[in-house]
Protein backbone atom coordinates (compact mmCIF):
# COMPACT_ATOMS: atom_id res chain seq x y z
CA UNK A 1 0.00 0.00 0.00
CA UNK A 2 2.88 2.48 1.13
CA UNK A 3 4.33 1.53 -2.38
CA UNK A 4 1.14 2.51 -4.26
CA UNK A 5 1.26 5.73 -2.46
CA UNK A 6 4.61 6.55 -2.55
CA UNK A 7 4.50 5.96 -7.14
CA UNK A 8 1.31 7.83 -6.86
CA UNK A 9 2.80 10.69 -4.67
CA UNK A 10 5.63 11.30 -7.29
CA UNK A 11 3.64 10.88 -10.45
CA UNK A 12 1.29 13.35 -9.52
CA UNK A 13 4.16 15.80 -8.61
CA UNK A 14 5.75 15.04 -11.69
CA UNK A 15 2.85 15.66 -13.75
CA UNK A 16 2.59 19.31 -11.91
CA UNK A 17 6.15 20.10 -12.37
CA UNK A 18 6.70 19.02 -16.02
CA UNK A 19 5.40 21.81 -17.15
CA UNK A 20 8.42 24.06 -15.88
CA UNK A 21 10.05 25.71 -18.24
CA UNK A 22 7.30 26.01 -21.22
CA UNK A 23 6.51 29.44 -20.55
CA UNK A 24 9.47 31.31 -19.06
CA UNK A 25 7.72 34.63 -18.37
CA UNK A 26 4.99 32.38 -16.06
CA UNK A 27 8.09 30.85 -14.42
CA UNK A 28 9.48 33.56 -13.55
CA UNK A 29 5.70 35.47 -12.28
CA UNK A 30 5.50 32.04 -10.31
CA UNK A 31 8.27 32.13 -8.64
CA UNK A 32 8.05 35.76 -7.76
CA UNK A 33 4.83 34.58 -6.03
CA UNK A 34 6.26 31.79 -4.21
CA UNK A 35 9.14 34.01 -2.79
CA UNK A 36 7.28 36.91 -1.91
CA UNK A 37 6.04 37.61 1.35
CA UNK A 38 3.87 40.27 0.04
CA UNK A 39 1.71 37.68 -2.18
CA UNK A 40 1.90 34.94 0.98
CA UNK A 41 1.27 36.10 4.63
CA UNK A 42 0.51 39.59 3.70
CA UNK A 43 -2.46 38.88 1.56
CA UNK A 44 -3.74 36.41 4.21
CA UNK A 45 -3.49 38.92 6.90
CA UNK A 46 -5.21 41.75 4.65
CA UNK A 47 -8.26 39.75 4.92
CA UNK A 48 -8.18 39.24 8.48
CA UNK A 49 -8.13 42.93 9.25
CA UNK A 50 -10.82 43.90 6.76
CA UNK A 51 -12.76 40.83 8.39
CA UNK A 52 -11.97 42.48 11.50
CA UNK A 53 -13.50 46.10 10.83
CA UNK A 54 -15.67 45.17 8.60
CA UNK A 55 -19.82 45.61 9.60
CA UNK A 56 -21.32 42.33 10.57
CA UNK A 57 -24.49 41.73 12.76
CA UNK A 58 -22.34 39.27 14.71
CA UNK A 59 -19.40 41.39 14.85
CA UNK A 60 -18.57 39.80 17.87
CA UNK A 61 -18.73 36.34 17.29
CA UNK A 62 -17.04 37.04 13.78
CA UNK A 63 -13.73 39.48 15.99
CA UNK A 64 -13.93 35.94 18.44
CA UNK A 65 -13.44 33.30 16.14
CA UNK A 66 -10.35 35.79 13.81
CA UNK A 67 -8.73 35.93 17.27
CA UNK A 68 -9.34 32.27 17.49
CA UNK A 69 -7.90 31.47 13.84
CA UNK A 70 -4.81 33.90 14.92
CA UNK A 71 -4.21 31.80 17.96
CA UNK A 72 -4.23 28.87 16.48
CA UNK A 73 -2.07 29.61 13.59
CA UNK A 74 0.72 30.67 15.85
CA UNK A 75 0.25 27.22 17.32
CA UNK A 76 0.33 25.81 13.49
CA UNK A 77 3.64 27.47 12.50
CA UNK A 78 5.01 25.52 15.56
CA UNK A 79 3.35 22.45 14.59
CA UNK A 80 4.57 22.33 11.35
CA UNK A 81 8.13 23.09 12.12
CA UNK A 82 8.14 20.30 14.93
CA UNK A 83 6.94 17.70 12.84
CA UNK A 84 9.03 18.83 9.79
CA UNK A 85 12.32 17.91 12.41
CA UNK A 86 10.86 15.17 14.43
CA UNK A 87 9.03 13.14 11.62
CA UNK A 88 11.49 10.85 9.72
CA UNK A 89 13.84 13.11 7.31
CA UNK A 90 12.06 13.44 3.30
CA UNK A 91 14.57 15.41 1.08
CA UNK A 92 12.36 17.79 -1.40
CA UNK A 93 11.63 16.39 -5.23
CA UNK A 94 14.53 19.04 -5.93
CA UNK A 95 17.10 17.47 -4.16
CA UNK A 96 16.88 14.15 -5.77
CA UNK A 97 18.40 14.30 -9.72
CA UNK A 98 17.43 10.86 -10.46
CA UNK A 99 13.78 11.61 -10.02
CA UNK A 100 13.95 14.02 -12.82
CA UNK A 101 12.39 17.08 -11.70
CA UNK A 102 12.74 20.01 -13.86
CA UNK A 103 14.69 23.23 -11.85
CA UNK A 104 13.21 26.64 -12.47
CA UNK A 105 16.57 29.06 -13.04
CA UNK A 106 15.80 30.47 -9.91
CA UNK A 107 16.25 27.62 -7.93
CA UNK A 108 19.25 24.81 -7.19
CA UNK A 109 19.50 21.31 -6.26
CA UNK A 110 20.68 23.08 -2.87
CA UNK A 111 17.94 24.93 -2.15
CA UNK A 112 16.31 24.57 1.68
CA UNK A 113 18.63 21.55 1.50
CA UNK A 114 18.80 19.86 5.05
CA UNK A 115 15.09 21.45 5.47
CA UNK A 116 12.71 18.18 5.37
CA UNK A 117 10.01 17.97 2.87
CA UNK A 118 7.36 16.24 4.60
CA UNK A 119 5.03 17.75 5.87
CA UNK A 120 4.99 21.04 4.52
CA UNK A 121 4.57 23.96 7.01
CA UNK A 122 3.16 26.38 4.68
CA UNK A 123 0.05 23.95 3.84
CA UNK A 124 -0.09 23.47 7.81
CA UNK A 125 -0.08 27.39 8.40
CA UNK A 126 -2.62 28.83 5.67
CA UNK A 127 -4.79 25.68 5.68
CA UNK A 128 -5.30 26.87 9.76
CA UNK A 129 -5.69 30.59 8.88
CA UNK A 130 -7.92 29.70 5.61
CA UNK A 131 -10.32 27.34 7.74
CA UNK A 132 -10.22 29.53 10.54
CA UNK A 133 -11.29 32.42 8.26
CA UNK A 134 -14.42 30.19 6.76
CA UNK A 135 -15.39 29.24 10.02
CA UNK A 136 -15.65 33.31 10.75
CA UNK A 137 -17.21 33.93 7.58
CA UNK A 138 -17.74 31.86 4.68
CA UNK A 139 -16.84 34.34 1.59
CA UNK A 140 -13.43 35.39 3.32
CA UNK A 141 -13.05 31.89 4.00
CA UNK A 142 -13.83 30.57 0.67
CA UNK A 143 -11.09 33.41 -0.90
CA UNK A 144 -8.73 32.34 1.86
CA UNK A 145 -8.80 28.55 0.42
CA UNK A 146 -8.29 29.20 -2.65
CA UNK A 147 -5.19 31.45 -1.86
CA UNK A 148 -4.04 28.04 0.63
CA UNK A 149 -4.55 26.04 -2.74
CA UNK A 150 -3.17 28.41 -5.71
CA UNK A 151 -0.87 30.99 -4.51
CA UNK A 152 0.67 28.87 -1.63
CA UNK A 153 0.43 25.14 -2.46
CA UNK A 154 0.52 25.04 -6.28
CA UNK A 155 3.56 26.45 -6.71
CA UNK A 156 5.33 25.00 -4.18
CA UNK A 157 4.69 21.70 -6.11
CA UNK A 158 5.07 22.93 -9.11
CA UNK A 159 8.50 24.19 -8.12
CA UNK A 160 9.86 20.33 -7.05
CA UNK A 161 9.74 22.00 -3.09
CA UNK A 162 7.57 19.81 -1.96
CA UNK A 163 5.69 16.52 -3.02
CA UNK A 164 1.95 16.42 -3.19
CA UNK A 165 1.29 14.18 -0.14
CA UNK A 166 3.65 16.91 1.61
CA UNK A 167 0.77 19.06 0.67
CA UNK A 168 -1.84 16.95 1.62
CA UNK A 169 -0.97 16.11 4.81
CA UNK A 170 -0.02 19.48 5.68
CA UNK A 171 -2.96 20.79 4.87
CA UNK A 172 -5.23 17.86 6.61
CA UNK A 173 -2.89 18.92 9.52
CA UNK A 174 -3.89 22.74 9.43
CA UNK A 175 -7.31 22.15 8.51
CA UNK A 176 -7.87 19.83 11.81
CA UNK A 177 -6.09 22.15 13.44
CA UNK A 178 -8.42 24.91 13.13
CA UNK A 179 -11.96 22.52 12.79
CA UNK A 180 -10.91 21.50 16.11
CA UNK A 181 -9.72 23.94 18.13
CA UNK A 182 -11.35 27.70 16.73
CA UNK A 183 -14.63 26.91 17.61
CA UNK A 184 -13.92 26.13 20.87
CA UNK A 185 -11.52 28.87 21.80
CA UNK A 186 -13.81 31.23 19.87
CA UNK A 187 -16.72 30.56 22.22
CA UNK A 188 -14.30 31.21 25.05
CA UNK A 189 -13.59 34.58 24.07
CA UNK A 190 -16.94 35.71 22.84
CA UNK A 191 -18.00 34.71 26.48
CA UNK A 192 -15.53 37.12 27.78
CA UNK A 193 -16.28 39.49 25.30
CA UNK A 194 -12.66 39.78 24.53
CA UNK A 195 -13.97 42.20 21.62
CA UNK A 196 -14.96 44.99 24.16
CA UNK A 197 -11.47 44.50 25.74
CA UNK A 198 -9.88 45.46 22.12
CA UNK A 199 -12.53 48.80 22.48
CA UNK A 200 -11.47 49.76 25.61
CA UNK A 201 -7.94 48.49 25.98
CA UNK A 202 -7.33 49.61 22.06
CA UNK A 203 -3.81 50.76 22.89
CA UNK A 204 -2.62 47.51 23.81
CA UNK A 205 -4.64 44.89 22.16
CA UNK A 206 -3.86 46.25 18.76
CA UNK A 207 -0.24 46.63 18.85
CA UNK A 208 -0.07 43.19 20.36
CA UNK A 209 -2.51 41.74 17.75
CA UNK A 210 -0.49 43.62 14.66
CA UNK A 211 2.79 42.42 15.74
CA UNK A 212 1.11 38.51 15.66
CA UNK A 213 0.00 38.96 12.51
CA UNK A 214 2.98 40.43 10.92
CA UNK A 215 5.17 37.25 12.32
CA UNK A 216 2.42 35.14 11.31
CA UNK A 217 2.95 36.81 7.78
CA UNK A 218 7.01 35.94 8.07
CA UNK A 219 6.30 32.64 9.54
CA UNK A 220 7.90 34.00 12.52
CA UNK A 221 10.83 34.60 10.47
CA UNK A 222 12.40 38.04 11.71
CA UNK A 223 11.62 36.26 15.22
CA UNK A 224 13.56 32.82 14.69
CA UNK A 225 16.81 35.28 13.45
CA UNK A 226 16.90 37.54 16.06
CA UNK A 227 17.00 34.27 18.05
CA UNK A 228 19.60 32.81 16.19
CA UNK A 229 21.20 35.57 16.07
CA UNK A 230 21.33 35.69 20.27
CA UNK A 231 22.45 32.01 20.54
CA UNK A 232 25.60 32.83 18.11
CA UNK A 233 26.33 36.54 20.45
CA UNK A 234 25.97 34.53 23.48
CA UNK A 235 28.09 31.55 22.63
Amino acid sequence: MMDLLTSFDLHASLSVNRFVGRMPTLDALLHIVERNSVFKGAFSMMLFWGLWFATHHDRARVRARLLATLLVAVLAVFVGRALAVTLPYRPRPIHDPELGFLLHDGLTSQTLDGWSSMPSDHAVLYFALATGMFLAHRAIGTVALAHAIFIICLPRVYFGLHYTLDIAVGAAIGVAMSLLLVPALGRQFERKAVADFALSHGGLFYPLVFFTTWQVALMFGPVRDLLRDLAAALT
